[in-house]
């Protein structure tokens, strides 16, 4: 527990910001807040929820690359490219948008911890040349997420999850916005059916 607390302040984008939360959604066991990013003009996102889970099956399904295409909408690649240790890894994601959008894709680096009653995921963007980049995708440089999970003693899964993105081009930033927090909530249903 010790080291997921220190990971959860070490690794976790935005966290250490002193900027404030605003809340968006203030519901029994669901919050979600926003803020301003310093460097993108993209809002940061964080959704703090408890839920009823099975621990186990959760780790199951975030250690599984291949849970981010069943978890966002418009991911259809999701896959392992370099195992730097037991711990970090670069993994690719592609994202198809609607025909009259760009598709994304990025590289991210990404770090896993977990116990018996705790899980860390934390991934950030990079400049990585692992997979060249296509000239008709635009390659997302910006983005940061993280999901830490703790196991409560009655079932209960408490979770905080951090995402600030942006993705390139020349997408409104209000309609990044608006989408950022829908998908978000969509995606944490998804995750919820997979461990039940």
């Amino acid at each position: 527990m010790i080291l997921y607390l220190f990971l959860t302040f070490l690794f976790t984008p935005g966290n250490n910001d002193p900027k404030s939360w605003i809340i968006k959604t203030n519901e029994p066991n669901y919050r979600v807040l926003v803020r301003e990013s310093d460097h993108t003009g993209i809002k940061e996102i964080k959704i703090v929820h408890k839920f009823k889970g099975n621990f186990k099956k959760l780790i199951v399904a975030m250690n599984d690359i291949k849970t981010n295409e069943k978890l966002f909408s418009n991911c259809t690649k999701a896959n392992l490219l370099k195992q730097l240790d037991a711990h970090n890894s670069y993994q690719y994601f592609y994202f198809k948008m609607p025909i009259t959008v760009a598709d994304r894709d990025i590289i991210s680096k990404v770090t896993i911890y977990f116990n018996d009653s705790s899980y860390s995921l934390v991934s950030h963007a990079t400049d990585s040349k692992l997979i060249a980049k296509n000239v008709d995708v635009i390659r997302i440089h910006k983005a940061n997420t993280s999901w830490q999970f703790r196991k409560t003693g009655n079932g209960e899964i408490i979770m905080d999850y951090y995402a600030s993105a942006d993705p390139g081009g020349s997408i409104p930033k209000w309609l990044v916005n608006a989408l950022a927090i829908r998908e978000s909530k969509i995606s944490i249903e998804k995750l919820k059916k997979m461990m039940n």
